[in-house]
């Protein structure tokens, strides 16, 4: 029987290869990916529109804004308490190449398998459902980011990261990597302020 930590990196790469295994064609639509992921929880949802802006998928130019526009709808769903996830036909019919996502599927596995041995249980406080709310609007934030830096090349991946690490907190109900997620989102609007507005 494996450890806790193993058994955590199995279930979150296991979402890189269902989206990868329960796809099929030239291209893969926002849709099968959510349904290849067969979720009613929020945190894997927002956890795999950050991994496409993090791998090469986010430099498609239109991913970042298409990505931002999901982001914000589940995160709002979040903030008002709805209990199941939902999205409009038309932003789930939209499609980009799935060859992109086959390269990357080794590159994200590791990714997740590498940080899961960190994950466990702690800090329950922020992730209530008061913290949950907070999580939701640090999402919101940074999914407004995405439309300046989707301009610049792989501009995402930096939001995209303290988004991953968000979701991953509220999926695993690690308190600890939501603090990071954070603390990482108050870096990145505040790069974003500064470059852009001031």
């Amino acid at each position: 029987m494996g450890t806790k930590s193993e058994n955590e990196a199995a279930k979150l790469t296991s979402l890189v290869d269902d989206m990868v295994e329960q796809t099929e064609g030239d291209q893969a639509s926002v849709g099968d990916l959510l349904q290849a992921i067969s979720t009613r929880s929020f945190g894997p949802l927002l956890i795999v529109p950050a991994l496409i802006t993090i791998s090469p998928i986010g430099a498609i130019p239109g991913v970042p804004a298409v990505v931002g526009l999901v982001i914000m709808l589940l995160a709002g769903q979040i903030l008002v308490g709805q209990r199941h996830p939902w999205l409009p036909q038309w932003l789930l019919a939209l499609s980009f190449d799935r060859d992109r996502l086959v390269k990357a599927q080794g590159r994200l596995k590791s990714l997740l398998s590498s940080a899961a041995t960190f994950f466990k249980p702690r800090l329950q406080a922020l992730v209530s459902p008061t913290a949950e709310r907070v999580v939701a609007v640090c999402c919101i934030a940074l999914a407004l980011t995405y439309f300046p830096l989707g301009l610049v090349p792989f501009g995402v991946a930096l939001p995209g990261i303290a988004i991953c690490l968000l979701g991953l907190g509220l999926t695993t109900r690690d308190g600890l990597l939501t603090a990071g997620g954070l603390i990482a989102s108050l870096a990145v609007m505040g790069g974003v302020v500064a470059t852009f507005f001031s």
